[in-house]
């Protein structure tokens, strides 16, 4: 019978993958071809292989906890990056009301000073100011605007 496979007479009666797997094995098993599963291994994002005998065997859970750490950027289904979320614009006057808080930052770069000013007139309470989360500290923009349209002079002198 020539050109026919030999069926071993034990079957495995284990459904279990293979802990160790030859280059193709290893690249198919992460989805890559075996070119881009190579160089990944050059230039360290993934394992290197183990000396068993003569033959170069990559350990499945050693992948497994590679792929894991990976970056995980995601990708569409076209495959092409997905796009970044952006971080939603601080209060501006191009964005009117869109956040409700200003940070002692963002509101000393609207009235042109340091975040240290800002801290200080919370500290002497000339402006009001909470704690955000137990530490992060936010001015209410309802405050800020009742602070600039006050008649106390102090939004007027500079």
């Amino acid at each position: 019978m020539t050109g026919t496979r030999q069926v071993p007479d034990i079957i495995d009666p284990y459904a279990y993958p293979p802990r160790g797997l030859d280059l193709a094995a290893a690249a198919r098993y992460l989805g890559l071809t075996p070119t881009a599963f190579s160089a990944l291994v050059r230039v360290g994002q993934l394992p290197s292989a183990r000396q068993l005998g003569v033959t170069a065997v990559w350990d499945r859970m050693a992948l497994d906890t590679a792929f894991e750490a990976a970056s995980g950027d995601e990708v569409q289904p076209n495959g092409k990056p997905a796009q970044k979320r952006r971080a939603p614009p601080m209060m501006s006057k191009e964005w009117p009301g869109y956040h409700n808080v200003y940070t002692p930052e963002t509101l000393a770069d609207r009235w042109q000073c340091s975040g240290n000013h800002i801290r200080n007139m919370i500290k002497r309470g000339d402006l009001a100011g909470f704690q955000y989360g137990g530490k992060l500290l936010r001015i209410s923009a309802a405050v800020v605007a009742a602070y600039e349209n006050s008649d106390t002079g102090k939004a007027q002198d500079r």
